[in-house]
């Protein structure tokens, strides 16, 4: 028996077929109803979906804004203020410290004397903690520079002063204290007075005489307020005594 070739048949569908289905599509009123459904909720869906992102994307943003609220929160932000009063203590003016430009000159001239008398003072030994007061409070007004040169005088022990409070006490007197004119530095003399704690001895005084280099620097924090409102840090220091010392007094 001869072999004889399959051939596989496909239908064509055409243009006419189409329609046929479309026709039937039209009087199943199965396919007409999920047609029309697909056509009215279709576009709902779509916006369901479309909103559900922007929520998503809202809720990013507020936990974003949430987690930016809590950082300056728990972070610390002092705006520090000046208020001049008057000789009866009433308020003459009120000014932010960030927004000054300079001090008022004898606002400086007050802080170095203030500096000065810290540093140079020597207390007696029993008042060890009030000499370590001052000095915290002297080392308060320099930068790292200045902190440095004082490390190294006061590292001698002939110019530390709980060393020499076991022996003298020393009173500091501020004479004057003046800028140089168009530079940042400022002439400062003093006289101290030395009473020695041996019975019997007999107090002196010397003359001395500073050159103190400033630069502004304005408080941020509570910290530098408390230790230094004006924000006026000595870079350089140099000091001498100027005249030997003199007898009692009278």
């Amino acid at each position: 028996m001869p072999l004889m070739a399959i051939r596989w048949w496909r239908p064509r569908v055409t243009r006419e077929d189409t329609g046929h289905a479309l026709a039937d599509a039209q009087r199943n009123p199965y396919l007409a109803a999920r047609s029309e459904f697909q056509s009215v909720f279709g576009d709902l869906a779509k916006g369901k979906r479309n909103w559900q992102l922007v929520a998503l994307a809202l809720l990013g943003l507020l936990a974003f804004v949430l987690a930016a609220y809590v950082a300056l929160a728990s972070g610390t932000r002092v705006v520090p203020y000046l208020v001049q009063v008057d000789k009866l203590g009433q308020v003459a003016s009120v000014g932010r410290a960030d927004r000054l430009a300079a001090p008022e000159p004898r606002l400086v001239a007050a802080q170095l004397a203030e500096f000065i008398r810290d540093v140079r003072t020597v207390l007696p030994a029993l008042a060890a903690r009030a000499q370590a007061e001052l000095l915290e409070r002297g080392y308060a007004f320099v930068d790292q520079g200045a902190a440095g040169v004082l490390n190294q005088y006061f590292a001698d022990p002939a110019h530390d002063p709980r060393v020499l409070g076991t022996e003298l006490s020393r009173e500091i007197t501020v004479t004057s204290v003046l800028p140089i004119p168009q530079s940042s530095t400022w002439s400062i003399r003093w006289t101290e007075t030395t009473y020695p704690l041996s019975p019997g001895a007999v107090p002196t005084t010397s003359s001395w005489d500073a050159y103190l280099t400033v630069h502004l620097v304005t408080p941020t924090t509570s910290d530098a307020i408390d230790r230094n409102p004006l924000g006026v840090y000595i870079t350089a220091v140099a000091w001498s005594e100027l005249a030997e010392r003199q007898g009692a007094l009278p």
